[in-house]
C-alpha cells in the first residue's frame, strides 16, 4: 500500500498527525485503516490512538516530509 493510499484510507481527516514525525499507519486484513501514535509509547499524556481529526498535540513535532494537513 502506497504512502498516498493509507493516507485515503483512513476514516477522516488526520489532521496534525498528517505532517507530524511519529504517526504509524496500520491495515487490517479487513481492510480498516487506523493511526496510531509512536510517541505515546513512551509519553503516557498522549492517546496511543487518536481522535481523528487532531487539531492541536503536545507531543506535535514536524517531520521532515511535512505536508499541508487539510
Amino acid at each position: 500500500m502506497s504512502d498516498e493510499s493509507a493516507w485515503a484510507g483512513l476514516p477522516d481527516a488526520p489532521g496534525l498527525c498528517r505532517i507530524c514525525r511519529h504517526p504509524s499507519l496500520n491495515r487490517t486484513k479487513r481492510g480498516t485503516t487506523y493511526l496510531r501514535c509512536t510517541r505515546a509509547k513512551w509519553d503516557e499524556r498522549l492517546p496511543r490512538y487518536p481522535r481523528l481529526p487532531v487539531r492541536d498535540c503536545i507531543g506535535f513535532e514536524a517531520a521532515d516530509h511535512a505536508r499541508d494537513p487539510r
